[in-house]
This record gives C-alpha cells, sequence and structure tokens, in this order.
C-alpha cells in the first residue's frame, strides 16, 4: 500500500469536503447582508441629519433629485430651446428653457450682469430659439451663447404631415427634396417673418420658410418655423367675359376655374399674362400679398370689334342678335365674342342659331323655310264608280280624302256611261276643312 491515504479514507475526505462548502457559502452570504444592512444605516442616519446632526423624519422626494441635478448645472453650458419669455418691468425679465439634453424645464432670470450674444435682447427672443446658457446659484442668466448644435436652413416645398408630426420636403424644394424632420408640438414656434403667430395650416409648398431645429446625436428635431416668404391669392374677375381665356403666370400656363377664378401666387410680384380670341393679349405686374387678395377686373379691358353680314334667302324678316332687333340691311359692329341669332317672317318657320365674332368681318346665313300650310278637302260621287280628279290628277273613287296645300283647285267626277261634273275648290285657310260632293246624271 502507497504511503498516501487508503481508498476508504479519501473518500471520508471527499464527502466531509463536499458537506462544509454549502454551511460556508450560506454563512458568508448571511455576513454580508448584515455589512450592508450595517452600511446603509449609517448612510441613512447620516444623510438625514440636520445641521446639529439631530435625525429627521424628512424623506427624499422626486423634487430634491431633480433639485439636486440642476444644482449639479450650476455653471455649466447647457443647450436649451426656449418655451416661454417673460418681460417685466425694472429689469426683472425671465426665460423658460427646456434642457434639449434630459427635458427639464428652468426659468432664469436676466439681468444687466447677463451676457448676451451681439445685437440679441429679451425682446428679440422668440419661443423655439435655440441657445446654450449658463446660470448660477441663484438661477441668474450668466450667459446666452449661439448654440452648436443647433441647424438652421430655409427652402420651399414643405408639406406637413401633422399625423407623424413631420415636415416634408418634395418636388418643389431647392435643396432638401425628399427630406423630411421630425417636430414636437408642445414646443414647436410657428410664426411669420414679423413674429407674428400662426398654425402649421398657414403653411404651403410654395412658401419659403425657414426651419430651426437641433440635433441630439440621434435625430435631427424642429422647433420653429418661421415664413420668411408666404403666400397669397390672386382674383381673376370678370374673367367669363374672356372668350377661350388663358392665362399664364411667370410664363408658366395655369389652370383657371371660371367659376371660382383664384390663383393661389407666393407672395413678390408677378407677370400675369391673359389671352382671349375677343382681346387684344394683356400683361400686368401684380405685387402678392398673404394679407389680402389681389383683384384683377378683366370688365375693363379693351375687347375686340368685329364687322357681322347677314346672307338670307327672303327679303322682309326681322333679325335679333341677343334678343336686340336688327334691320335686314343695317350695319352690324360687336364686340367679340360669341351670339345667338334669330330670323322671323310671317308664313315661314322661324331661324335659330348662332355666329362667332373673331375677325374684323364676319359673315352669316340666314334661312327661312316656308311654312307646310294646307287644308283637308272631303270629296264624294255618286255613283260610286265615278272617278275624281283634282286638276287633272287621279285621286280615287266613289268619296276621297285629301289633304291639299293653299291654293285653288278644280274637281271633277267623271264615269262612263254619266256627265262629267266639275266644282271649284279654294284653300286659303292652314288647317281649313272643305266638303263636295257630285251627282252625275246619266248620258
Amino acid at each position: 500500500m502507497s504511503k498516501g491515504k487508503s481508498k476508504n479514507e479519501l473518500t471520508n475526505y471527499r464527502r466531509k469536503k463536499r458537506n462544509i462548502t454549502p454551511v460556508m457559502i450560506t454563512l458568508v452570504m448571511v455576513m454580508g447582508m448584515f455589512v450592508g444592512i450595517g452600511s446603509f444605516s449609517i448612510v441613512y442616519n447620516y444623510m438625514m441629519a440636520d445641521s446639529e446632526g439631530e435625525i429627521t423624519t424628512n424623506t427624499f422626494s422626486a423634487n430634491d433629485i431633480a433639485g439636486q441635478a440642476m444644482a449639479n448645472l450650476i455653471g455649466s453650458d447647457i443647450d436649451a430651446v426656449v418655451t416661454g419669455v417673460d418681460i417685466g418691468e425694472d429689469d426683472s425679465s425671465a426665460i423658460t428653457f427646456k434642457n434639449l439634453k434630459n427635458n427639464t424645464v428652468n426659468t432664469v432670470t436676466v439681468t444687466e450682469k447677463s451676457i448676451m450674444p451681439k445685437a440679441t435682447t429679451v425682446e428679440s427672443i422668440h419661443t423655439g430659439d435655440i441657445f446654450t446658457y449658463v446660470f448660477d446659484e441663484d438661477k441668474t442668466l450668466k450667459e446666452l451663447k449661439a448654440c452648436e448644435n443647433a441647424w438652421s436652413f430655409s427652402d420651399t416645398g414643405a408639406r406637413i404631415n401633422k399625423t407623424a408630426k413631420l415636415v416634408k420636403f418634395g418636388a418643389e424644394a431647392k435643396e432638401h427634396k425628399d427630406s423630411s424632420y421630425k417636430y414636437d408640438e408642445d414646443i414647436l414656434a410657428v410664426k411669420d417673418k414679423n413674429g407674428n403667430e400662426l398654425t402649421l395650416e398657414n403653411i404651403s409648398p410654395m412658401d419659403t420658410i425657414r426651419l430651426t431645429g437641433y440635433n441630439n446625436g440621434t435625430v435631427d428635431k424642429v422647433y420653429s418655423i418661421v415664413i420668411e416668404q408666404g403666400h397669397g391669392t390672386l382674383e381673376l374677375r370678370n374673367i367669363n367675359n374672356i372668350k377661350n381665356a388663358k392665362v399664364t403666370v411667370d410664363g408658366v400656363d395655369t389652370t383657371v376655374d371660371i367659376s371660382n377664378p383664384l390663383i393661389t401666387l407666393g407672395e413678390g410680384t408677378h407677370t400675369v399674362v391673359v389671352k382671349g380670341k375677343n382681346i387684344s393679349d394683356i400683361t400686368k405686374e401684380v405685387s402678392i400679398s398673404s394679407a389680402e387678395p389681389y383683384v384683377f377686373d378683366l370688365s375693363k379691358v379693351v375687347v375686340n370689334t368685329g364687322a357681322l353680314t347677314v346672307y338670307s334667302n327672303v327679303k322682309d324678316y326681322v333679325l335679333y342678335i341677343n334678343d336686340k332687333e336688327y334691320d335686314e340691311d343695317q350695319s352690324i359692329l360687336l364686340p367679340y365674342g360669341e351670339y345667338n341669332v334669330r330670323a322671323a317672317k310671317d308664313g315661314y318657320a322661324a331661324f335659330t342659331g348662332s355666329v362667332t365674332i373673331d375677325a374684323d368681318q364676319n359673315t352669316c346665313k340666314v334661312k327661312l323655310e316656308k311654312l307646310n300650310q294646307s287644308g283637308t278637302v272631303t270629296l264624294t260621287a255618286n255613283p260610286a264608280e265615278a272617278e275624281i280628279y283634282i286638276n287633272d290628277n287621279y285621286i280615287g273613287k266613289g268619296t276621297v280624302k285629301v289633304q291639299l296645300a293653299l291654293g285653288s283647285y278644280v274637281a271633277k267626277a267623271v264615269c262612263e256611261g254619266y256627265t262629267t261634273q266639275s266644282k271649284q275648290i279654294n284653300v286659303s285657310v292652314d288647317g281649313q276643312e272643305i266638303s263636295g260632293s257630285f251627282e252625275l246624271s246619266k248620258e
């Protein structure tokens, strides 16, 4: 046998070791717990002690923690967006900032000692502006600086998606096509170039807007939108007086709804050209403003005129153009446009039509159709075998009924073995009914 422990001794030793190990682990954990509780008790008593070393019953609150966090920022550069400006009297103005890193809000007082960027005053600061600021322990603004992480640009073609809270730039954009930027609806400031407050609904793709935002390292977010050049309305009043009107604005063809002739244009000066068949081309410079519509009244434009000559197949008729009566040989001069034409004469069907005046000399043909006036003639012959003729035209036997135009006719009845008999028939009134009979005698 070797000098070491026997096999049985080794087995007993390993069993004892396995039994001791869980006990040791448990003892270590219990001792660690007591040490932790004791340490926490010492720290807690120290923190709860007042200035005389007595233990108080006060506990920490969220405000205490936030206050401590704010205290830690005293004297530090803080990137923030302005959420409010209170301009008071006697140098008691205050600015409220929202920290762009942790979203905490802080209001600081502005004094004569506050250092501001050049040409910046409290009055020139607005909601949505982004700065880096420093304050002291009295919550006094120590210094206001330009924010290095802030950005700003101007462009057109912006559309607002209120559901996704996005400012999106489309095909009209000059530099930012297909770009989009998130906005904070609780802070977002929308205004015109004069500082007047507006809403997102005031923004049109044709406006030039300036976006100001901040990059927090992961996303660009918009906090201010300024409409630098807005839009207005051009009203083409009485454009319906112009035949086949065509409008161009700054050289671009523009569709105009005759029933609602309003054109939305960007603020500024535009060149408007109006063309039509009944006018000479009109060119006008219009100045568009968002304040009120620009009215371009086309009722005062000079309308071209042309002469109208009317030809007809009859004489002594009465002519009407747009219900105004003219003599058949009268010289007619009309402004360019389309007109209704009507002509009438007794015994003829009325003529109706139209004519377009679009040249120096114009013609119109008026054809009057004679009315088909007639009467009804009924003739009876005895004997029934007798043949009846009107103006030597065979009509029938016995009894006949025929429609005859106005005029005079000779009717006769002929039958072999009987004497021929004739009658004069006069149809003088439209719709007249005439009856006649023949009593033939044997030869």
